[in-house]
């Protein structure tokens, strides 16, 4: 994508970036929307499905009871909580609206009418269609959910999510969900890291892997998952050192070495897709920095990945612009995004500007 226009999105009330490149790093202030404008791609992305929305809320500590339990008021407030302000009352008139420079996705609380209801195999209602009514006080029984209207290449697609008992139990559709990958703060991603792995086992890009750990302990020569168990035990990774016949879990080698794991795992997962990584910096000492940068801006390169990271760090600032400084062909933004007067704005540096300001050691944070 080259440009993105968010509404109302939590407090991306009216936000717009332009002149997006292959590698795109935002700063600012806290609260000045850096998650949420990750959260709101990541929507884009899955075309709006409820199953991810519901882990955004999750993560965020919107969802503190168990979702099996939840009532239709308890849906509707959750998904309020995406909508800039809140406001239930307002809802009636607002909508989020994410669009690209060729495609949209538009969601909106509504009230409907449920037709052609029958069981399925299972004794669950299936509903074949849904006729919107005028918006009522969401507090009709099987008459509220979100719409999510789908935009493409002059193409258009609708449908409402009913948001009656658990609405979040959909099973993300590939077909419908662009390929990407989403780190969060801690360093985790949605899927686990030997899902992602055994995805690439075998391949050129394992090497990749194997590469960026390099960046912190040079003798590592492979890594493998192991601990897998009948009793549901997860697996976790171990290294072999040049020379060394033991195995090392990587966990143990410390945080910043586990941070660039997860990193490149999904970098090399997300081929012609996006890769989101939320609080670059943490746990990454700012010697290693430098060298993940390269390695990150060379494989999204090689394999048609857009990349979107947050950062509160001069350190992967100046990392970033030494980087981009190097190989005229790399293709870096640096954005700072700032509140002014209740409104988030995002401010672009071209490359030049940002070289200069690290050279004199001036704060674009």
């Amino acid at each position: 994508m080259k440009k993105l226009h968010i509404e109302n999105f939590k407090c991306l009330k009216d936000f717009e970036i332009i002149d997006l490149k292959r590698v795109n790093l935002f700063t600012g202030r806290n609260n000045t929307g850096k998650s949420t404008l990750l959260e709101a791609i990541s929507v884009f992305l899955t075309s709006g499905n409820m199953q991810w929305l519901y882990k955004l809320l999750f993560e965020r500590g919107e969802l503190k009871v168990d979702s099996n339990k939840l009532l239709l008021e308890d849906n509707i407030k959750l998904i309020a909580s995406l909508f800039n302000g809140r406001d239930l009352l307002s809802l009636k008139e607002k909508s989020i609206n994410i669009q690209t420079e060729t495609e949209s996705i538009n969601l909106k609380l509504v009230s409907f009418i449920e037709q052609d209801q029958y069981k399925d195999i299972d004794g669950q209602n299936v509903f074949l269609g849904s006729i919107k009514v005028p918006l009522g006080p969401f507090d009709g029984i099987n008459s509220s959910g979100l719409e999510i209207k789908l935009s493409k290449n002059n193409s258009f697609d609708s449908r409402i999510v009913s948001l009656v008992n658990n609405p979040f139990k959909d099973v993300l559709d590939n077909g419908k969900v662009r390929i990407f990958q989403y780190i969060n703060t801690s360093g985790d991603n949605y899927l686990m890291p030997a899902s992602l792995w055994d995805k690439i086992t075998l391949t050129e890009k394992e090497n990749n892997v194997i590469e960026a750990l390099q960046i912190v302990e040079p003798l590592i020569e492979r890594i493998s998952f192991v601990g897998e168990n009948s009793n549901g035990g997860f697996r976790y990774p171990v290294v072999k050192i040049v020379n060394d016949d033991e195995k090392y879990p990587l966990k143990s080698m410390g945080e910043g070495i586990n941070r660039i794991m997860n990193i490149i795992l999904a970098l090399v997962n997300s081929e012609n897709g996006y890769l989101l990584i939320d609080e670059f910096e943490n746990g990454l000492h700012y010697s290693v920095q430098e060298k993940l940068w390269e390695v990150i801006f060379k494989t999204a390169e090689k394999l048609n990945v857009q990349v979107f990271a947050t950062t509160h760090s001069t350190d992967t600032i100046n990392s970033f612009a030494k980087v981009i400084g190097k190989e005229k062909n790399h293709e870096g933004r640096l954005y700072r995004m700032a509140n002014i007067k209740d409104k988030i704005k995002a401010y672009n540096f071209s490359k030049e500007e940002i070289i200069r300001a690290a050279n004199q050691q001036i704060n674009l944070r």
